[in-house]
C-alpha cells in the first residue's frame, strides 16, 4: 500500500449497519474496507453488546485504530438497541430554564450519561449538537433538531452539549492546549461535532434531495447563523461538519459550502479559527448527485477544506477516485496530508488514550438514565392553550398520522387505556360524537429525505373535520411546534418528540383530574 493510498484512506468514513454486523457475509464486506484501510465508520443501528462484540472484531483486523462515529443527536439508544434516548434538542431547550440551577444540573447529567453511554458501546465521535437556528418554520430536515429559533439560546445549548459531551471542565482550549488538559478528571475522551456549517435552519428544501440555498446576507449570517458554531470552536469542539448548501453571501461560485474553499478553509479555519476535524455530510445526499459523481464530489470536498468524507455509497471507489485526484493534480498531495495528520491526531487522543473501551453498557448504566429521559421530556411538554382532561370525561382519540398507519401511538392509548378504561379510538372524524372530548395526537416525523416537516393536505383536512365535530378538541403535536399554528382547538399542546416515552409522559401531564 503506497503512502498516499494510506493516506487517502484514512480520510473515508462509509457507512456500517450495526444490525446486518452478524451476517457472514456483510461483516466480510465491511472487513475488506478494514484491510484496505478505511479509516472509519458512521455507525447506523445494532444492539448491545453484538454491535460491540463485532466492532472489537473489526479493531483488531486494523493495522490503523478505527474511528467509530455514529449520527447520535438524541442518545443512544437513538442508534442503538439497549442505550438510552433522550429528547431531542428543541424539547431539552423547552424542558431546561437556563436560570434554573437545578435544571442545569438536569442536563449536564443528560449530557454525562449520553457521553458515558457512547463510551461503552465503543464510539468515538457523535455528529451532535445541531448548531442551526430554525427560523424557517417550513424547513423540512432541522425542525426539532434545532434547539429552536434563536441565536443566542441555540449558541448556550450548542456550547453546553459540547461541554457536556466532551467531558470539558468550563475552561476552553485553545490553538496551543490539548483537550487532556481540560478534560474532567477520570473522564474517557468523545468527540462533538456542531452541524451543519454554515447553517441549515433558514430553507425549505432538504439537502438529502436537492441543493438548498441559503439567500442571507453577510450581516444576517453574522447575527444568526454563525454565532453557534463561533461558540461551538470557544468550547472546544472537536469537529465541525459542513453542510450541502449554496450560501451565495459566502460563497457567489454555484456550488455547496462542501465544495467551497472560501467558506472551509477561509472562513471556517481561517477567520473563525477552528483546528478540528471538518467534515463533510453525507457524501450519497442529493444535494451532490445533481452537481457531480461521487469521487469528484469527494475530492472537492478535500481540496476546500474538508478532512473527513463521511458516508460515501461506494467507499473503495472513492478511494481510487482520491488517489487519482491526486496522481492527476486535481487535488493536492500536501492537503492529503494535512487532513491525514488532523485525523491521527483525532485519533491519538481518544484511542491511544484510553483503547478500545472493553467496558459494556449494562443495566446498572441503563436504568436510572431512562427514568433521566422521562423527567426531561415531562418539563419539554409545553400547553399552548386551555388544559388538561379528567379521566371522568367521555373521551375518543383519533390518531392524526401523517407518516403510518397509526401504530406510532400505541405508547400514548396504551397509557391512556390505563387512565381512561372507556376510552374509544376511532379511525375517521365521522366516528367522533358531538358531546365526546376528542383526543388528537399528532405524528408527524422529521427525517430526511421525506421532504416536509408538517402535516399533508390529506391529514390537515381530517384534523379540521375532527375538530368541527368533537364537543372538545384537544390538539397534540408529537412533531414539528409549528403544526398547530394552522389549527385552533379548546386545547393546544406541543410535545415535539414522537417517543415512546414522551408519549407515557404526556398522558401523564394531561390527565390532570
Amino acid at each position: 500500500m503506497s503512502d498516499l493510498h494510506k493516506k487517502a484512506a484514512q480520510l473515508i468514513v462509509p457507512r456500517l449497519d450495526g444490525n446486518r454486523l452478524l451476517e457472514e457475509d456483510y461483516f466480510k464486506q465491511i472487513s475488506a474496507l478494514v484491510d484496505a484501510g478505511i479509516g472509519g465508520f458512521i455507525l447506523f443501528g445494532g444492539k448491545i453488546p453484538d454491535t460491540l462484540d463485532s466492532i472489537r472484531r473489526l479493531h483488531d483486523r486494523a493495522k490503523i485504530p478505527l474511528l467509530i462515529t455514529s449520527d447520535i443527536e438524541r442518545g443512544l439508544g437513538q442508534q442503538i438497541a439497549g442505550g438510552t434516548r433522550f429528547p431531542n434538542q428543541w424539547a431539552v431547550a423547552e424542558a431546561i430554564d437556563r436560570n434554573n440551577p437545578g435544571d442545569i444540573v438536569l442536563l449536564h447529567d443528560m449530557l454525562t450519561a449520553v457521553s458515558e453511554e457512547c463510551v461503552a458501546a465503543g464510539i468515538h465521535a457523535v455528529f451532535s449538537p445541531v448548531a442551526d437556528v430554525n427560523v424557517n418554520p417550513d424547513n423540512p430536515i432541522i425542525c426539532t433538531r434545532s434547539f429552536g429559533e434563536e441565536p443566542e439560546k441555540v449558541s448556550w445549548f450548542v456550547k453546553e452539549y459540547v461541554k457536556g459531551l466532551q467531558n470539558l471542565t468550563g475552561d476552553s482550549p485553545d490553538s496551543t492546549t490539548s483537550l487532556r488538559s481540560v478534560r474532567k478528571s477520570g473522564t474517557v475522551p468523545l468527540l462533538a461535532c456542531a452541524k451543519h456549517f454554515p447553517g441549515h435552519g433558514d430553507t425549505a428544501v432538504d439537502s438529502h434531495t436537492s441543493l438548498p440555498v441559503i439567500n442571507a446576507d453577510i450581516n444576517r449570517l453574522e447575527r444568526v447563523e454563525l454565532p453557534p458554531f463561533k461558540t461551538a470552536i470557544e468550547a472546544g469542539v472537536a469537529m465541525i461538519m459542513i453542510g450541502h448548501l449554496k450560501v451565495p453571501a459566502l460563497e457567489p461560485e454555484p456550488i455547496p459550502a462542501t465544495f467551497s474553499k472560501k467558506i472551509v478553509t477561509n472562513l471556517l479555519k481561517e477567520q473563525m479559527g477552528f483546528n478540528g476535524l471538518v467534515v463533510t455530510d453525507a457524501l450519497d445526499m442529493g444535494a451532490l448527485k445533481a452537481i457531480c459523481d461521487e469521487g469528484e464530489g469527494g475530492g472537492r470536498c478535500l481540496e476546500a477544506g474538508c478532512d473527513i468524507l463521511l458516508h460515501p455509497s461506494e467507499p473503495l471507489k472513492m478511494l481510487d477516485a482520491i488517489v487519482r485526484a491526486v496522481e492527476v493534480g486535481r487535488v493536492s498531495y500536501e492537503r492529503v496530508d494535512e487532513a491525514y495528520r488532523r485525523v491521527m491526531e483525532a485519533k491519538s487522543r481518544i484511542i491511544a488514550e484510553c483503547g478500545m473501551r472493553n467496558a459494556e453498557l449494562n443495566s446498572e448504566l441503563r436504568t436510572p438514565n431512562s427514568e433521566l429521559a422521562s423527567r426531561i421530556a415531562l418539563k419539554a411538554i409545553k400547553i399552548r392553550k386551555g388544559a388538561g382532561v379528567c379521566a371522568t370525561e367521555n373521551i375518543v382519540c383519533l390518531v392524526i398520522d401523517d407518516d403510518g398507519d397509526g401504530s406510532v401511538a400505541r405508547p400514548f392509548l396504551d397509557a391512556m387505556r390505563g387512565k381512561v378504561p372507556g376510552l374509544r379510538v376511532v379511525s375517521s372524524p365521522l366516528e367522533i360524537k358531538g358531546g365526546e372530548t376528542a383526543l388528537l395526537p399528532i405524528f408527524s416525523r422529521v427525517s430526511a429525505w421525506k421532504g416536509s416537516s408538517g402535516l399533508s393536505e390529506k391529514s390537515a383536512e381530517k384534523l379540521r373535520n375532527a375538530i368541527s365535530r368533537a364537543g372538545r378538541a384537544v390538539l397534540i403535536s408529537f412533531g414539528s411546534p409549528y403544526i398547530l399554528n394552522s389549527f385552533d382547538a379548546d386545547v393546544m399542546i406541543n410535545a415535539f418528540d414522537p417517543a415512546d416515552f414522551v408519549q407515557s409522559a404526556m398522558v401523564e401531564r394531561l390527565i390532570q383530574c
